[in-house]
């Protein structure tokens, strides 16, 4: 039985269902004993969808979207952030420390970096035309 089994015949028929995703993502990070069983499931439900074309690919990469933000919120990544948040909040932090500032220098320096590797492989790309 796969997720779009299991919605009503006349709502619009959803190939991945982005709350039974959610559930079933909570359900494993939280080392439930049918995570497996759960796992499986999703995994065929990501191959129905994708198998069904281009609908099932957007409503896929839209629930997986969804669902790197749950996973998230359960993260060691997260805690840190929120620690720092409060901190921010608390006025406890230099202002080369602030939240927006630390993350907007890396996000800079990873665009750049990006950049950077992209005019290389230009450049490798004329040479070998």
């Amino acid at each position: 039985m796969s997720v779009a089994d299991e919605l009503p015949e006349d709502e619009e028929k959803l190939i991945v269902d982005q709350e039974w995703l959610a559930m079933s993502v909570e359900s494993i990070l939280k080392g439930d004993p049918d995570a497996p069983e759960t796992l499986a499931r999703m995994f065929i439900s990501f191959r129905e969808a994708i198998k069904s074309g281009l609908r099932g690919m957007n409503q896929l990469d839209e629930a997986l979207q969804a669902t790197i933000e749950i996973i998230y919120l359960q993260s060691r990544t997260h805690v840190a952030a929120l620690k720092l948040y409060v901190l921010s909040q608390e006025g406890q932090l230099r202002v080369e420390d602030e939240p927006l500032s630390v993350l907007g220098a890396a996000m800079a320096r990873s665009r750049e970096s990006a950049e950077r590797e992209a005019r290389k492989a230009r450049g490798r790309a004329r040479r070998r035309a």
